[in-house]
């Protein structure tokens, strides 16, 4: 009786703890599910509550291809959503972007569609030159491109992602879409097995994206890849350190399910380098019990994979071989070279196991595999001799015919070979005559291309002494600029300094003057005061002294400083350019920025400025946006003024090109290439 009662105690305990752990569980699922639909709702409630139809319809886009992670139906639903809003017909660039988040959606599951779909976008998009159209083909060739490496054509997804997607990143002003591409850059060198150009362009792409808080989950997957790539390096304590980084971002995202757990798993491979047991099976339970949650199999057979590897590394096969088998049961795709690695390396912890006779049935299998992909070459080379037996009898045929006809022509000739010599006669002279006229008309088509290539050089040279001219006139303008400047702050600055003292020393030795006879220096002292500071922004105006001691980074963080005021912000941010150019570049680059900012706030009224200055592949890139008031483009192309074009040829001085991108009220976007 008292053996059934402590049955029966421990039956009841048991049941509890199972109530208590799917409780948990069951607490744990809904909290993610609960983080998902708050972000979701947030993101629905910033487009309801957008000031104008096109920014709504954009923020329903936004809801859509949040929703492709977990939810098709729901993303087509918000696609259509926004398809309702746009107008009727629809314009180019919102017909664009319908096709390009509907490619969006399907890209995963029918890529060939989303190929079609993204290419359609772009013929669509790229009748608007406006930064935000930029910034869309940005992405579209983004996710093109992933499609070409997932079907393993990493030269093509490489092409794509240089030719294409940063150029038009860069052409929108999105310091996010650069930081993007150029991850994907250093992705593509780490798929090649070229680790130390991968670490490059995983350093440029945090740069890039350094000040922008607002994107800490683009940097959570920089910080994870550029940990993996050290890992591969070997370097583990800087892979520490972009874990670390990566970490701080992990707890903010529970809806990112496609970064999270390549966070675990980056995680479980350092430590498998340290040899840190206990760290690696906490990030395996980690990230199993997150990709699980998510059906998320990519993951599930890379953790396994690892497992698998660190305690084959220890010569514990029996769990080696375990893992190993869950990794190969949780394949997400099935490819034939891909299962040559799994039977290899079942056969081998078989064999370390003492199981020959499992062993031998995997590599029974790998044979079999391996004539089958023997076999599929074998059918490949049989079809294509194949198909050159069948072109090269077809070729044998028509020579037969081609044989058989040139007989015929050789019994016709015999029998009419007068009217053929007549015939060949007549047609010789009209031959002689056609190439008479041909090389007449010719002659004069070269003497009119001399003409026109002779007044097209004298053309290129008056340009070209027009330009030796004003670069005569420019460097005479700043040399007299730099030695005005050092006169008046040496000279005339130092002399009224003097005499600001000898002021100063006067009115305290006349400790009993009258307060009329004081108030009076006081004023003087006052005025010279004033006088010393605008003998100063003048000479700083004429030539700073950051330019001319520092470089072209600090004098640009000065000048936005000096030219920000409560009403008008204006922003410097420095993407790694160099302090070593030459003096006309750095003067030339310096007095279009001048320019240019002097332009914004005098004449569109901007309230907020953006200088970005950036250096890649030898070119320098300089762009200005503001938020003025903005114009049309045939507008400006019509009133160019003396400012404009002395910036034109101060670029063109450089063999550098100008870009001006603006539409009324969208302020205005310019951007500059300077080669180095």
């Amino acid at each position: 009786m008292k053996n059934n009662n402590t049955d029966n105690i421990w039956m009841f305990r048991l049941a509890i703890s199972w109530i208590v752990i799917l409780n948990m569980f069951g607490f744990s699922t809904a909290t993610a599910q609960d983080a998902i639909n708050q972000h979701a709702d947030s993101l629905l409630n910033i487009a309801n509550k957008a000031p104008n139809k096109q920014l709504k319809i954009e923020g329903l886009l936004d809801v859509s291809v949040f929703w492709i992670d977990y939810d098709t139906v729901k993303a087509h639903h918000y696609l259509e959503e926004a398809h309702k809003l746009m107008k009727e017909p629809p314009t180019a660039y919102q017909k664009g972007l319908y096709h390009l988040y509907h490619a969006n959606i399907v890209m995963d599951f029918r890529p060939e569609e989303a190929k079609i779909e993204f290419i359609t976008a772009d013929s669509l998009l790229k009748k608007d030159t406006s930064a935000k159209s930029y910034f869309y083909r940005s992405k579209l060739w983004n996710n093109y491109g992933m499609i070409l490496q997932r079907a393993n054509k990493n030269d093509e997804f490489m092409e794509v992602i240089i030719k294409k997607s940063i150029p038009y990143a860069r052409l929108s002003g999105d310091s996010v879409q650069v930081g993007k591409q150029l991850e994907n850059v250093g992705i593509l060198f780490f798929n090649f097995f070229n680790y130390k150009k991968a670490a490059e362009f995983y350093k440029k792409a945090l740069q890039a994206t350094l000040t922008l808080d607002e994107n800490k989950q683009i940097r959570l997957n920089i910080f994870i890849n550029a940990a993996k790539n050290e890992i591969h390096l070997k370097d583990l304590p800087k892979a520490r350190v972009f874990l670390d980084s990566a970490k701080v971002y992990v707890q903010q995202f529970p809806h990112a399910t496609k970064i999270i757990p390549s966070y675990y798993t980056t995680e479980l491979a350092y430590y498998k380098n340290v040899g840190n047991k206990k760290k690696v099976l906490e990030n395996y339970n980690k990230g199993m019990e997150f990709s699980q949650k998510y059906n998320d199999k990519y993951t599930i057979q890379d953790l396994n994979f690892g497992l698998f590897d660190f305690y084959n590394n220890l010569g514990d096969f029996k769990n080696a071989q375990r893992y190993l088998k869950l990794s190969y049961e949780n394949r997400a795709f099935s490819v034939l070279q891909n299962q040559v690695v799994y039977q290899w390396e079942l056969a081998k912890i078989e064999s370390k196991l003492g199981n020959y006779k499992a062993a031998y049935y995997y590599m029974d299998s790998l044979k079999v595999t391996m004539d089958s992909i023997y076999q599929k070459d074998v059918s490949t080379k049989i079809l294509d001799l194949e198909q050159q037996y069948q072109t090269k009898e077809k070729e044998n045929q028509i020579l037969r015919l081609e044989t058989k006809n040139k007989q015929q022509e050789l019994a016709i000739a015999k029998s009419r070979w007068w009217e053929l010599a007549l015939g060949a006669g007549l047609a010789l002279a009209v031959f002689v005559a056609y190439f008479l006229w041909k090389l007449s008309t010719k002659n004069k088509k070269l003497l009119i291309q001399n003409d026109l290539l002779h007044k097209e050089e004298l053309r290129a040279m008056r340009q070209q002494e027009r330009l030796s001219q004003y670069d005569s006139m420019l460097q005479g303008q700043e040399a007299e600029r730099s030695r005005m400047a050092k006169d008046l702050h040496d000279g005339l600055g130092g002399l009224l300094a003097g005499v600001k003292l000898k002021l100063s020393s006067i009115v305290a030795r006349a400790g009993g003057a009258q307060a009329s006879e004081k108030n009076a220096i006081d004023d003087v002292v006052r005025q010279l005061d004033y006088s010393v500071d605008e003998l100063r922004r003048i000479a700083h105006d004429m030539m700073p002294e950051s330019l001319r001691f520092g470089g072209l980074a600090p004098a640009l963080s000065d000048l936005c400083r000096y030219m920000g005021t409560p009403m008008v912000q204006v922003v410097f941010q420095n993407l790694g350019i160099e302090d070593n150019y030459p003096d006309q570049l750095r003067v030339t680059v310096y007095r279009v920025v001048q320019e240019l900012l002097a332009n914004a706030i005098k004449h569109a009224h901007a309230t907020k400025i953006i200088l970005q200055c950036s250096e890649l592949d030898n070119w320098l890139f300089v762009t200005v946006e503001d938020n003025g008031k903005g114009m049309e483009q045939q507008e400006e192309k019509s009133k160019k003024g003396l400012g404009l074009v002395n910036i034109q040829n101060r670029i063109s001085l450089l063999n550098g090109h100008i870009e001006t991108i603006s539409q009324p009220g969208e302020g205005t976007t310019v951007n500059i290439q300077i080669p180095l």
